[in-house]
């Protein structure tokens, strides 16, 4: 009997600790990611994936970078930081537009400030909406997620954002998408998740999973 009970006690500390060390993996491999820049991303996504049949903001067929290059999250992001408006914000915030830290510069330049901070160039790139991608770029971690939801579960766990959740996605555009940044504009109307379609690159139905 004593010989039983040590075995079980033993193997229930056993399985404590491979429970613990699951445990503390996951969490060291969730808890920070690298951004890797729009190259990767064009990699895959660019203009060989038309045929995935995704739409673009005029309802016709495109792909995601495609879009991304042509919208003012790319094009204007950084001109923004320095035009008329700009200026006056900065002068009037006490911002150093040009500094790696600045305040203004996380949400106009992807990754600012971090160790592994983009061109900024790309402007607001495809990773301030899907997650900083060094764990999840892989094609074998986020590019066969189609509609499993065990596979959007590990890509998730690698820091995509599964913005297939419209909670997910609207709270990370309100991160800068914000009436209380000293940039609003004079009757600047308050973010509205709803007018995503400014920005659409994805298939017409996706089932959220």
């Amino acid at each position: 009997m004593k010989m039983l009970s040590r075995m079980l006690i033993g193997g229930l500390a056993l399985s404590g600790a491979i429970i613990l060390s699951a445990s503390l993996t996951t969490s060291a491999f969730a808890a920070g990611h690298a951004f890797v820049g729009e190259s990767q991303c064009e990699d895959c996504h660019g203009a060989k994936e038309a045929a995935k049949n995704y739409l673009g903001p005029d309802g016709q067929p495109t792909n995601p970078v495609a879009v991304w290059q042509n919208d003012t999250h790319h094009t204007k992001a950084n001109a923004a930081l320095t035009d008329d408006w700009g200026k006056q914000v900065a002068a009037k915030a006490k911002v150093d537009v040009t500094a790696a830290d600045a305040s203004c510069l996380k949400c106009h330049a992807t990754g600012a400030g971090t160790d592994s901070a983009l061109d900024p160039g790309e402007g607001v790139s495809c990773e301030a909406c899907h997650g900083a991608a060094a764990d999840y770029v892989k094609k074998s971690i986020h590019g066969e997620i189609a509609d499993d939801a065990g596979k959007m579960q590990i890509a998730v766990a690698a820091g995509l954002l599964d913005v297939r959740k419209m909670e997910i996605r609207e709270a990370n555009c309100k991160n800068c998408h914000t009436t209380e940044r000293p940039c609003v504009k004079p009757g600047e109307a308050p973010f509205g998740i709803n007018s995503e379609k400014k920005i659409q690159h994805w298939r017409s139905t996706i089932p959220v999973i």
